[in-house]
């Protein structure tokens, strides 16, 4: 019978919360890539005014997706541990009433 509830399947929140962090690593590495290839090329548009009209337009967009670049592999790291907390909550709560205690 279908009661209109739902389910978790807890474990398996909790393996893709901890697959999270291996992503994180990866989003950290590339960043870093990143970060260095930048910072080998320099300001490569060049100082004449057909580089600085480019720079004028390009260097404010590329320092704020540099920065959400930057910051991805600790919302990664975030959104896991959000989830693992969410699913031991879960679990907690399923235990409780499981057993008939109101914790």
């Amino acid at each position: 019978m279908n009661t209109g509830g739902f389910s978790t399947d807890v474990d398996l929140v909790l393996d893709r919360a901890s697959q999270l962090d291996g992503l994180s690593d990866t989003a950290q590495a590339i960043f870093k890539e990143l970060s260095d290839a930048l910072d080998a090329a320099g300001q490569c548009w060049g100082t004449d005014q057909v580089g600085q009209s480019f720079a004028s337009g390009y260097t404010d967009a590329a320092e704020a997706t540099f920065e959400l670049v930057k910051a991805l592999p600790g919302q990664l790291t975030d959104v896991g541990g959000r989830l693992a907390d969410h699913a031991h909550i879960h679990r907690s709560a399923d235990q409780a009433i499981a057993t008939g205690r109101s914790d």
